[in-house]
């Protein structure tokens, strides 16, 4: 148990560290939107780069991998849309936001640190088609049902206006934009100016340790609210169903690296993304969804041991 406390330790240390920076006033709460666009926009888009870019093109992309990464995140998704709707009797488009937070794990800004610590070569593979199934299929779908929910019998754009404004943000997201540049100089292998290889690599040093300390910053401020009712199968669907779905669909999938399946099972146990709360904040769920990131972040400390434990 030692050994597994000093893969996810560090991790969760971090946060803390975060959370108690901007608890104490160290570092103004107003100075992490900032910290959050410098990893997503640049450093991490330069960590997915410089490891795709030196991965043979045949080996970065797994059709078995994506398939079931892919189908445990659909089911997950409509689980949790269906428990919401006909089981909590929420409307279609909250139903759609607790379904999301079912099924689409942080693996820009825990995954990849969590792999990092838990591989001493990281499977870069593994999380760049992660990134890929969550970004172009969950979110969208998850998306365009909330839309779709939240646009029945109400004024303002259409559905199709909204769906293209969906698609207009999934074209310009900075982290499928480095897989794809990724994948391309990894097919062509054009030569790289080492200096620039140098600034990318210093670039992607930061990802990590600013990602975990700004979502432990984010987490000030957001007390628990009493409806456990509705947090309870959020965090539950997150921790654990999607995480046992990928693993009883990786039975069907044998031909699998161990890494990969390992990489696949830990990605799917993550907490939901960090944007959690912004998303539901659009359709009146922002501290219900705030509190359901809290208490799912800090619940994971045990069940990630928990699992690393289990499957190491």
């Amino acid at each position: 148990m030692a050994q597994v406390l000093t893969i996810t330790g560090p991790i969760f240390l971090l946060i803390g560290i975060g959370y108690l920076a901007v608890r104490s006033g160290l570092i103004q709460q107003s100075a992490l939107p900032g910290m959050g666009r410098f990893v997503l926009h640049l450093a991490l888009p330069a960590l997915i780069f410089t490891t795709i870019s030196r991965l043979e093109f045949q080996a970065i992309v797994e059709p078995a991998y994506l398939l079931v990464y892919g189908v445990a995140s659909v089911v997950t998704l409509a689980l949790g849309i269906v428990f919401s709707r006909f089981i909590r009797g929420q409307s279609l488009a909250a139903s759609g936001v607790m379904g999301l937070g079912m099924s689409m794990s942080n693996s820009a800004f825990i995954g990849y640190p969590v792999l990092l610590q838990v591989f001493q070569d990281p499977p870069a593979q593994a999380f760049a088609m992660s990134l890929m199934i969550e970004n172009i299929l969950v979110m969208p779908l998850a998306l365009a049902i909330i839309e779709y929910g939240s646009s029945e019998g109400g004024a303002g754009p259409s559905f199709g206006e909204r769906m293209q404004a969906v698609a207009g943000r999934l074209v310009r997201n900075p982290l499928l934009l480095a897989i794809a540049a990724g994948m391309l100089v990894s097919l062509l292998d054009p030569p790289m100016p080492a200096g620039v290889l140098r600034t990318l690599d210093m670039l992607a040093g930061a990802s990590v340790s600013v990602a975990l300390f700004t979502i432990g910053g984010t987490l000030v401020g957001n007390p628990i609210r009493s409806d456990l009712g509705s947090i309870a199968p959020v965090l539950a669907g997150k921790l654990l169903i999607h995480p046992l779905l990928v693993f009883v669909l990786l039975m069907l999938a044998p031909g699998l690296s161990g890494q990969l399946r390992l990489s696949m099972i830990l990605l799917a146990a993550m907490p939901m993304l960090s944007v959690f709360p912004i998303i539901g904040g659009h359709y009146g769920l922002g501290r219900l969804c705030a509190s359901t990131l809290l208490l799912t972040t800090v619940l994971s400390f045990a069940s990630l041991s928990a699992l690393i434990a289990l499957l190491t």
